[in-house]
């Protein structure tokens, strides 16, 4: 009994930390400034410039199937003009076979 409440409880956790970053991508505008966008992400992981426009990229590791989710939050002036949320799924190398001589 008590191992299945351990392993509900850490499911929900799993659940609302999915949840938490849905919320965060619904709650960006265009039009955001630099400062809002940093209060609902913090520091980007990456970020690129080139005469004006400016993107600032996110790297969110899944729990649930291993793979990235990535947000890329594009500025225009110092404003947010667009926004590209994509899954980076995780590639893993088939195990060697070994030769049988």
């Amino acid at each position: 009994m008590k191992k299945i409440h351990v392993l509900l409880m850490l499911l929900l956790l799993v659940i609302s930390a999915g949840c938490g970053s849905m919320n965060k991508i619904m709650k960006v505008q265009e039009g955001m400034s630099r400062q809002e966008i940093s209060k609902i992400f913090g520091t980007p992981d990456y970020r690129r410039f080139d005469r004006g426009v400016e993107e600032w990229e996110y790297h969110r590791l899944s729990v649930i199937g291993g793979e990235t989710k990535i947000t890329v939050i594009t500025f225009d002036e110092g404003r947010v003009s667009g926004m590209n949320t994509f899954v980076r799924e995780v590639y893993t190398h088939p195990a060697p076979v070994p030769h049988i001589h």
